[in-house]
């Protein structure tokens, strides 16, 4: 039988009782594992009792509690949410088919949402595919500088990029298969297809 922690924090702190102590003393006397246990305890006790220890300032207690804070979701009052129209796919356009050097004609998208307009043009650049495009509104008010554009697949974004200030915009290494852009300007978001070949 040898001494548990918790026995030993007993004796310590004063918890157990007199014949509890009695025995435990008499127990560490002859047996090295429990006087050690109980040495390292009181080891432990007396270097926290120590007079020259001082609690953390309140502004490091502020900042370590903030590490682990759950962050507030921005809430985004007023946003609508729209899906956009694809209005012209040119890989859909049967006239194109077999034309001469059709095979290296980048892919065209016009997406159509309210009064926005959103030209896109897909192409290959040496290993990789780039997308390019611009947003262009018919209200000349609209705030389209700084809008933020995301390329997603199965909900999960693949990329980011912010439009400049003629609404254009540019993603590097767009995979294959079906994605979504979406855009989030001031008051409205816009999301729309494209089917990448």
């Amino acid at each position: 039988m040898h001494l548990s922690s918790e026995e030993a924090l007993d004796i310590i702190e004063g918890r157990a009782s007199a014949d509890q102590v009695r025995f435990w003393r008499n127990h560490a006397q002859t047996c090295a594992s429990c006087e050690k246990q109980l040495g390292d305890w009181e080891g432990i006790r007396s270097l926290l009792n120590r007079q020259n220890l001082e609690s953390a300032p309140e502004s490091a207690v502020r900042m370590a509690e903030a590490l682990y804070e759950t962050p507030a979701t921005e809430e985004r009052v007023g946003i609508r949410e729209i899906i956009a129209s694809l209005v012209y796919d040119s890989f859909a356009e049967p006239a194109l088919a077999g034309a001469r050097g059709a095979a290296a004609a980048p892919h065209q998208f016009l997406l159509s949402a309210m009064e926005f307009d959103i030209h896109i043009r897909v192409w290959d650049s040496g290993p990789e595919r780039r997308l390019t495009g611009q947003i262009l509104c018919r209200d000349k008010q609209a705030e389209i500088c700084g809008a933020q554009l995301h390329l997603l697949r199965d909900g999960k974004r693949l990329g980011s990029t912010q439009a400049d200030v003629f609404g254009e915009f540019q993603f590097e290494e767009v995979p294959d298969g079906p994605l979504f852009l979406q855009i989030d300007l001031p008051r409205l978001t816009i999301t729309g297809a494209l089917n990448m070949r």
